[in-house]
């Protein structure tokens, strides 16, 4: 008897799991909101969604280069990205967090929502607003990162401190996955050159 009572439960409890999982990862419907109290049981931990089947996957890496400008010369260029991300992979308990500064002003900065999207395929790019203040907020934070690891070559002079900086933007297109092999299908990098921003 103690045996089949506890089966019974284990079976509830397991399909109680499913059917809020379901609830929670299928499409929003009347349900979802009726029983939304009962599925928020396995928030945060136990949430489900569609990020696994994303619409819109990685296509690209991009990357940054800074190079500044010191008493009027301007220093070699400096790749940024991947000093950040050698430091957080340096760690795998406490990782370092830094390279989510780099890494989330490259998507600020490139950023375009879907409608704007549609418009440039469709060859409308003048009905396309321009969102130059986000582009504008993103480059001045990798600016001020840039100003941080691109040292004047006569650093040694407290004075000497960066008065601009310019960044390139390095975007490699990933081949798809049937091609991972063929180097003929890498395609070249695409560079992007921003002003000289001052500090």
């Amino acid at each position: 008897m103690q045996k089949s009572l506890l089966a019974a439960t284990g079976v509830a409890v397991a399909g109680t799991f499913g059917a809020c999982a379901l609830v929670l990862a299928g499409p929003v419907t009347p349900i979802k909101f009726d029983v939304a109290p009962v599925t928020s049981l396995l928030n945060p931990h136990l949430s489900q969604n569609w990020q696994l089947f994303a619409p819109d996957p990685i296509s690209d890496e991009r990357g940054v280069v800074a190079r500044v400008r010191c008493q009027g010369e301007a220093t070699d260029w400096t790749d940024i990205s991947s000093s950040a991300i050698a430091r957080t992979q340096s760690s795998r308990f406490f990782p370092d967090r830094e390279s989510r500064i780099v890494s989330n002003a490259l998507v600020e900065r490139f950023a375009q929502d879907d409608i704007s999207k549609r418009l440039e395929t469709k060859g409308k790019e003048d009905l396309v607003p321009s969102d130059v203040g986000t582009e504008r907020r993103a480059e001045r934070v990798l600016a001020r990162y840039a100003a941080l690891r691109v040292l004047c070559p006569s650093a040694i002079n407290a004075d000497d401190q960066p008065s601009a900086v310019q960044l390139r933007y390095v975007v490699q297109s990933l081949p798809p996955w049937s091609k991972r092999s063929d180097d003929a299908a890498r395609a070249e990098p695409r560079i992007t050159d921003s002003e000289w921003i001052p500090l």
